[in-house]
């Protein structure tokens, strides 16, 4: 009989590992469960291009109708896996239905973190994960001025850049003493904050949210440090956490997400995870690690897709992630933390500027800024800088005159 693969998720890691799949094999079928009502798409558009309007679902699916049809794609879709029996191989879905399976991938990303804010319903709070959430703030956010967001990170970073270019007044609230938390350097965080401000959004750092109390249609927020702002509308982006309440670490090995090893293979046979949801065995890093990044999801499915068929293949890229706010971009790759120097090359946002974090005179990681296409290159060859492990002279990589590619 025909194996049947069952792939519960239907993000980025789904729909690549069912290409992945169908590239080696046409035979398996193939079921895809997805809690979502729309074909598999891209995220990071939501905080920004969708919000403006600038593209629509159909722009962000990664494959249309015709592909999931072609390939025989069996679609299960707004619907959640409730329970998984490993022993006996059998899903038990929200509407009681149950789908068996021979290999299973869980590809169910994650979920937003959530906060309890004295004075309002955790219904009236909006937050950014799906096409549903965008769309409730594109319409609220037509009726209403002044909005204040809670969390200085990339995805509440992004929201006001998109609103703040729909002429919204914004109140960005973040707890630390900086934007985007500790991994991205003060010099970078000021840049992007000052950014923010020459376009009217109002950066309060070192507070939270005390209260809430209404007037009318509009809310008074009372912060830590007692001062009163007013906003008819609160956005809440403070991160996420992998989406495994469905599982029991009785049954499958958890910690941060779903313990894979670096075939993606969970500690259940024939049970795989990959994107988000997983903490996978990074070989060249000699650790476990959980990503949240549009190519990690992409890359990692491809992973899974392959070995899923029988491939051996070893997960191994250097990470990466991506950020735009206005026409500034921001990216990072390798690791940001245990290192004992840093470097900084250019001066200036408008050719770019990055910092090149070092260990025993070996690149680990890197971080960019600049405006769009003017460092994407550079971290690229980032990258293959810090697979070879090699000694750097750091007055070379502080001169903007000399290429990257001299390093390699």
């Amino acid at each position: 009989m025909e194996e049947q693969i069952v792939i519960v998720g239907g993000g980025q890691a789904a729909a690549y590992a069912i290409q992945a799949i169908r590239k080696i094999n046409s035979e398996y079928k193939i079921v895809l469960i997805s809690e979502e009502n729309e074909l598999p798409y891209e995220r990071p558009p939501l905080s920004k291009d969708y919000i403006i309007r600038n593209k629509n679902i159909k722009n962000l699916n990664f494959f249309d109708d015709n592909f999931y049809q072609s390939n025989n794609i069996r679609l299960v879709l707004n619907k959640s896996v409730t329970y998984i029996d490993f022993n006996n191989r059998k899903l038990s879905l929200s509407d009681n239905d149950k789908v068996n399976y021979d290999k299973l991938l869980i590809t169910t990303g994650s979920k937003n973190k959530k906060i309890a804010i004295e004075g309002i319903s955790s219904e009236e709070i909006f937050q950014l994960r799906n096409i549903n959430d965008s769309n409730k703030i594109i319409e609220k956010a037509k009726t209403v001025k002044n909005i204040a967001i809670v969390g200085g990170g990339f995805i509440g970073l992004e929201i006001a850049s998109s609103l703040s270019q729909l002429k919204k007044n914004i109140f960005v609230i973040e707890a630390l003493n900086q934007l985007m938390g500790r991994s991205i350097p003060k010099e970078i965080a000021e840049l992007v904050m000052n950014k923010h401000i020459e376009n009217n959004v109002n950066i309060i750092l070192n507070n939270k949210i005390s209260e809430v109390s209404k007037e009318n249609n509009s809310y008074k927020v009372k912060l830590s440090n007692q001062e009163i702002i007013k906003v008819e509308m609160i956005i809440v982006g403070i991160g996420v956490e992998p989406q495994t309440e469905f599982l029991d670490e009785k049954d499958i090995k958890l910690d941060n997400g779903i313990v894979v090893d670096e075939f993606c293979q969970t500690s259940k046979k024939e049970v795989y995870a990959a994107g988000d949801v997983s903490n996978f065995f990074h070989p060249f890093y000699n650790s476990h690690i959980r990503l949240e990044s549009w190519r990690h999801a992409q890359n990692h499915g491809i992973n899974a897709g392959n070995n899923i068929t029988g491939n051996d293949l070893i997960y191994d890229d250097i990470p990466w992630m991506w950020s735009d706010q206005y026409n500034f971009n921001l990216q990072l790759t390798g690791i940001h933390t245990g290192y004992d120097n840093c470097i900084q090359r250019g001066e200036r946002v408008e050719e770019g500027i990055i910092y090149f974090y070092l260990k025993n005179n070996q690149i680990i990681g890197a971080c960019g800024l600049g405006e769009k296409g003017k460092i994407g290159r550079d971290i690229r060859l980032t990258e293959i800088i810090i697979k070879q492990k090699k000694d750097i002279d750091t007055h070379l990589l502080k001169d903007k005159n000399i290429k990257l590619q001299k390093l390699k």
